[in-house]
């Protein structure tokens, strides 16, 4: 066996030895690609509770009455009513063609009993938080599912990673309606340093994310060391359009 033959033996068992995750993490592209909209970034809040105000001893004087002659004043002209805030309808499909998902469903999810997000069983399934913004509303809605699956193969969300700044995504809502944006930005985080302030914004321009398990796989966890989030703005945005031009 020549020398060539003999690495090539060992690099093809060692890929055996060490199974599928490693080799998916090594095909992993770079942790990040683009920049997360200033507009979008939010600081974590580490300060304490706010204080509750001190109780006061001080004695508040009763004011004088006086009895002012009454002055009757014009009547003011009626304001038009402003027009009721119409909510987006909820999200139930999405399609991302630079990653193969074409009208994928998506599903209502809230929180479980450890006060996290509710991931769908099934890997096809991409949950929408329903406590957070519906697409289109301030703040950013949030979307989630398992990366793979023992028992499943591949999830919907298995080329997450490869998502570059750019990229359309196409959002069906229950009435019928869509919505596009664009992918403004990548980023990997190792699991416990998640941005959650940042992910689970309430309020700003809307904006979207999409997060899913990635980085290398722990057998002695059972799970993913990180967690790749995709930060998407709506198509008409500066912040999609710029990411369109990168």
């Amino acid at each position: 066996m020549t020398a060539k033959m003999r690495w090539t033996s060992f690099v093809l068992g060692t890929l055996l030895l060490v199974g599928a995750p490693s080799v998916w993490y090594l095909g992993q592209p770079s942790a990040s690609a683009g920049d997360v909209p200033e507009a979008f970034i939010v600081e974590p809040d580490d300060s304490a509770d706010a204080a509750e105000p001190a109780e006061t001893t001080a004695q508040v004087e009763k004011p004088e009455i006086r009895v002012e002659p009454e002055v009757r004043a014009e009547p003011e002209p009626e304001e038009e009513p402003e027009p009721a805030n119409v909510r987006p309808a909820k999200p139930v499909g999405i399609s991302a063609p630079s990653l193969g998902i074409d009208n994928a469903d998506l599903v209502e999810v809230g929180l479980d009993d450890n006060r996290a997000v509710e991931v769908p069983e099934d890997v096809q399934e991409i949950g929408w938080y329903n406590r957070g913004p519906r697409p289109g509303e301030d703040g950013n809605a949030f979307m989630t599912s398992h990366v793979d699956s023992r028992t499943q193969g591949r999830g919907v969300l298995f080329e997450l990673r490869r998502s570059e700044p750019g990229d359309p995504i196409v959002v069906t809502h229950d009435d019928g309606s869509t919505s596009e944006w664009v992918v403004v930005a990548r980023e990997r985080y190792t699991k416990g340093q998640y941005p959650l302030d940042q992910v689970f914004r309430f309020d700003g321009p809307p904006g979207l994310v999409i997060d899913t398990c990635g980085g290398r796989f722990n057998p002695s966890t059972g799970s993913y060391e990180e967690i790749v989030a995709v930060y998407a703005a709506p198509a008409d945005s500066d912040a999609a359009i710029a990411a369109g031009q990168a």
